[in-house]
């Protein structure tokens, strides 16, 4: 047997069968048996349809039972699963598909019409199939076949495949600063990175591939809710790392501030793994004013997207014994750390020492400077995030790139993950944030997740996006993008900017504010730059406080 996602999820399936649920989606659930029967015939039926050993799959589903065994059914034939945005449309949608040389795409009925519009322009596909999930769409691409006849017909048995730790998954970039790219990962680094395959600050890998299962039958399984996405890493390698220890998911196809407690509060569920702000918001707000019992829960991992401190707080005034964590990686990177928090924190003040999160280094991660210099421990300077480990191949179709940010170091592969940070002086890196969203006014670096960070530590702020807006004197200057505390209300831009100034050297201040009745993130809850650039390009600001053009 082989380091391979699919081999991991037999070697589960195996050892739980019929004695343990596996996946539960409001009143329909599986267990181990069901969902590996259920994932043999997607590979079985997409093998019927063509697709071999490194076939491209499209997967555009919301979390569910389907969507999960869609791609364990991939994985199982050896194919490769692509994971499309449900909010991609038109160009961006065909993009992707084209990019990745899509030959099939699995999809949930809502999605059709802009697949329909996208499939076209496709050369590479030849089928799709459509998910029933409850929509009225029904507008599909032509020639769409149904999956529940195309199950009905396929064998509930495992295809006899001998699968490798070289078998190719391809992880997405957001696309935040141009189009998505995709990133080559082995099966067996993104076990070892992601998956639970190997100490994530020691690198040790586990005893053997049966670790996982093994240990999980010692304990009671563990209820997770995941309201990550699945089309996305960050929600589809947590699911995945806990079926093959034997832990019982809960998925929501859509995200429901009022019905996450309640799933929490009917079923005991012991993790929410969610995305930052975005979701924890609404949640905090929700639970607030209607309070339930979420005693079961002990920890919220969030991933992907900032969960900033001050929301934090909120959360453990309502749920004091909780434990916070805050996971970081990356598509080229994988694990980068975990930063958790606790009650304590917040009641001693560390919670707020910084804007960025403090993550161990274990011995994966260290700083170099400007010139690639190995920056010393003791160090002040603000460096860049070097990691090294389980990483992947490179880039898709991009051996340029790939050269670029995969490299040997000191005798080693290593990826430039484009992070910057500081050292502590306490074995952790404090992570600044990412390269790509520093605002250079005149000479001033001005990291946007920190000023992001100040903005919803106020009041009048439910959320916000900060970039660099054009400036004629400076080249750019700070601008926000801000969501109202209370919908529809006009924000008290003064107060804000008062506020500001007791987190923030004056040269941080938004010199521009733009405010909306949503703030535009994608489903992972990553901020949607394209939208944002838009914005200030062809809206007036609020506020605006810019050099004026001479």
């Amino acid at each position: 047997m082989a380091h391979n996602l699919a081999d991991l999820y037999e070697h589960a399936a195996d050892a739980f069968g019929t004695s343990r649920t596996a996946v539960v989606e409001g009143e329909r659930a599986v267990d181990f048996a069901e969902l590996d029967a259920e994932a043999n015939r997607w590979a079985h039926a997409l093998a019927g349809l063509g697709i071999d050993a490194g076939g491209r799959v499209g997967i555009e589903m919301r979390n569910g039972i389907d969507c999960i065994a869609a791609f364990l059914g991939t994985l199982k034939l050896r194919a490769v699963p692509v994971s499309v945005n449900f909010r991609y449309a038109g160009e961006e949608l065909e993009y992707l598909l084209s990019y990745a040389d899509t030959e099939v795409v699995v999809f949930g009925r809502e999605f059709g019409a802009a697949l329909a519009d996208a499939a076209a322009g496709v050369d590479s596909l030849r089928y799709t199939v459509v998910v029933d999930d409850g929509s009225d769409t029904t507008a599909v691409p032509a020639g769409a076949i149904e999956a529940a006849e195309l199950l009905a017909a396929a064998s509930p048995d495992r295809p006899d495949i001998e699968r490798s730790a070289d078998d190719i998954f391809l992880v997405f970039t957001g696309g935040t600063t141009g189009n998505p790219k995709g990133v080559v990962w082995r099966h067996e680094d993104l076990w070892r990175s992601l998956g639970g395959g190997s100490d994530y600050y020691t690198l040790e890998p586990v005893a053997d591939e049966y670790t996982q299962a093994r240990n999980g039958a010692l304990g009671d399984p563990v209820r997770s809710l995941v309201l990550l996405p699945l089309i996305h890493t960050s929600g589809l390698m947590p699911s995945l790392t806990q079926l093959f220890g034997g832990s019982t998911l809960y998925y929501l196809p859509h995200f429901d501030s009022a019905e996450v407690w309640r799933q929490v509060e009917r079923h005991r569920l012991q993790v929410a793994i969610v995305a930052g702000d975005a979701m924890i918001r609404p949640m905090v707000d929700r639970l607030r004013a209607e309070p339930v019992d979420v005693s079961s829960l002990f920890m919220v991992s969030s991933g992907a997207a900032v969960f900033s401190p001050s929301l934090k707080k909120e959360l453990f005034e309502l749920h004091p014994d909780l434990l916070i964590m805050d996971a970081f990686g990356s598509s080229e990177s994988g694990f980068g750390g975990l930063g958790t928090a606790t009650k304590a924190n917040a009641d001693d003040g560390s919670l707020f020492e910084s804007h960025g999160p403090r993550i161990p280094r274990g011995n994966t991660m260290f700083l170099v400077d400007d010139f690639e210099e190995k920056l010393p421990d003791d160090s002040n300077e603000t460096g860049w995030i070097i990691k090294r480990g389980y990483l992947p191949s490179g880039y898709l179709g991009d051996p340029v790139r790939s050269a670029e940010t995969f490299r040997e170091y000191d005798g080693e592969r290593v990826v430039f993950t484009g992070d910057r940070g500081k050292y502590d002086g306490n074995g952790n890196i404090l992570l600044l944030g990412r390269a790509s969203q520093v605002i250079n006014s005149g000479g001033e670096k001005i990291f946007a997740e920190e000023v992001e960070t100040a903005l919803k530590s106020l009041g009048e702020v439910a959320d916000a996006v900060v970039l660099g807006v054009p400036d004629e004197r400076f080249g750019h200057r700070v601008g926000a993008i801000v969501q109202a505390a209370e919908p529809g209300e006009p924000i008290d831009f003064a107060a804000v900017e008062t506020g500001l100034r007791a987190h923030l050297a004056g040269y941080k201040i938004p010199a521009a504010f733009w405010q909306v009745d949503t703030i535009e993130r994608h489903p992972s809850s990553k901020t949607d730059y394209a939208w944002a650039r838009r914005l200030v390009a062809e809206a007036a600001p609020n506020i605006d406080r810019r050099s004026p053009t001479v």
